[in-house]
């Protein structure tokens, strides 16, 4: 399990002259202790947070809210390998074979968390852009790491249009596929790599919607490999 393929070996002998600048947001990830030490402080963080407003939200159901891809599991064995063979970073046949692997390793702290959680009476929602086809593959590797419950919501996506916002909907409301069937639940804490995977100001779930929410109920992990940043300026002005 969690085994470096040949192609990955054969890759980083190759690479042990200076590595371009995509190949050096995959070695961040995998190989410093910089990321590493960032994403346990983040999720210690958001495990703080947690326990703080569980003894608020003792007496109604209420969850964390999970992004899968660089939040739960490190896919970066898969983009490690993508560069290898010399092809585009991502491509859905690709992609959907290396989720069937079930070999996604944990990102550092998530394991931890996810416990915390558990034992201060909360329940876990995995949110996560995969289709909907490969989630007994993505439960299957959640087991693996140790972070799945029978009694979690794993959300995957059924089309373009089916949002997170709308499967957060669900989440809160307890009505569709994400909720806990007939059970309105709040969701207290969000932790994700992408600003996609945390709450608008119209989704009115309270304590986040905006910038201040972070580091309060929402917690970004750093993701050097992919994202909308890389083809576009995605910084906000700030005052």
């Amino acid at each position: 399990m969690f085994r470096r393929s040949a192609a990955v070996a054969c890759f980083l002998i190759a690479s042990s002259s200076v590595l371009d600048a995509q190949h050096l947001g995959i070695k961040y990830m995998r190989d410093s202790e910089e990321y590493a030490t960032l994403a346990r402080q983040v999720y210690r963080l958001a495990g703080d947070a947690v326990t703080r407003l569980a003894k608020d939200n003792a007496a109604r159901p209420w969850a964390v809210v999970l992004d899968i891809d660089e939040t739960t599991l490190d896919n970066s064995t898969y983009q490690l390998e993508r560069a290898a063979y010399g092809g585009p970073s991502f491509e859905d046949k690709s992609w959907s074979a290396w989720i069937e692997r079930r070999e996604a390793p944990p990102i550092p702290g998530v394991v931890g968390f996810v416990a915390l959680v558990r034992k201060a009476g909360g329940h876990v929602a995995f949110l996560t852009n995969r289709n909907v086809v490969l989630m007994d593959a993505t439960r299957a590797n959640l087991r693996a790491i140790g972070v799945w419950n029978d009694d979690d919501r794993l959300c995957g996506q059924k089309n373009p249009q089916h949002t997170k916002a709308e499967r957060r909907h669900e989440v809160m409301t307890g009505q569709g596929e994400c909720a806990w069937p007939g059970r309105a639940t709040r969701p207290m804490v969000f932790v994700g790599d992408q600003m996609g995977d945390f709450p608008i100001a119209t989704e009115q779930i309270p304590e986040t919607g905006t910038d201040e929410a972070f580091g309060k109920t929402c917690f970004l992990l750093p993701n050097s490999m992919y994202g909308l940043w890389t083809t576009n300026v995605t910084r906000m002005p700030r005052p």
